[in-house]
């Protein structure tokens, strides 16, 4: 698809008096770098509220100095040490069944005290599970362990007791680790617009663009700021910041 059927796709929002709602998710930070500079330059020039996922054990205190003077940026949880313990002949989990519930419930639970402790003003208890899988068992307990929210990747199941918000549009080729090129991720955009205006999903759900800021090539990063520059005209489409998407008032009751 291209950026004139992602225009089109819009207009047809105004003419039926819709808003888009977006958000931004960059997962994958620990530390200072200059990708994060870039990417916090990038937001900044547009705006444009940003939910960083932090792994909390690898955590460094320069990535707290460069984030805590930044009003738009605000802090999920992106599992505990982002290792992979999932078999050999599985895809890569760092929360899934294989293990006991009680050693991941106890190192999710540390690194939700050191996120809160380090981004006291910014860290919101959303758990964005590392390569976006977890255990549905674990699902079902994330209310138990103080969490208001998560978010994985795809249209979202509501659920009564947590805040499910997703992404949906994934701009890196992790098979060639670079950017999924232009038409890949208008694609994604486009058809999940779509899917929410003919309420064949949530219409309700956010939109998500995940990006991971140390992964980027430079197709990455012209592809954000173009998206950026793309839709900065329209009114009606509007980037949500990330702790209101997930506030408890935003918890949907279920018939």
């Amino acid at each position: 698809m291209s950026w004139q059927q992602l225009a089109t796709e819009i207009e047809i929002w105004a003419t039926e008096q819709k808003t888009i709602t977006l958000w931004w998710r960059d997962d994958d930070a620990y530390t200072n770098s200059a990708a994060l500079t870039q990417l916090i330059n990038l937001t900044n020039h547009y705006q444009i509220p940003l939910c960083l996922a932090v792994i909390p054990s690898q955590l460094e205190i320069s990535l707290i100095e460069r984030v805590e003077q930044q009003p738009l940026v605000w802090i999920s949880q992106h599992g505990y040490s982002h290792q992979n313990h999932a078999p050999a002949n599985q895809r890569k989990c760092e929360l899934g069944a294989d293990r006991l519930f009680e050693v991941i419930a106890s190192e999710l639970l540390t690194g939700q005290n050191m996120l809160q402790h380090a981004f006291p003003k910014q860290f919101f208890p959303v758990l964005v599970p590392p390569w976006n899988r977890l255990a549905h068992s674990l699902v079902n307990e994330l209310a138990n362990m103080h969490y208001i929210g998560l978010s994985t990747l795809g249209p979202r199941q509501p659920r009564k007791d947590l805040v499910v918000q997703n992404v949906h549009v994934d701009i890196i080729n992790w098979k060639q680790r670079q950017f999924a090129g232009e038409k890949h991720c208008l694609t994604q955009l486009i058809q999940h617009l779509q899917a929410r205006r003919l309420n064949q999903i949530d219409r309700q759900e956010a939109t998500g663009l995940m990006t991971h800021h140390l992964d980027h090539d430079a197709g990455c990063w012209q592809f954000c700021r173009q998206l950026c520059e793309f839709l900065k005209p329209y009114s009606h489409v509007q980037w949500q910041q990330p702790n209101r998407l997930f506030s408890k008032a935003s918890v949907i009751s279920l018939v």
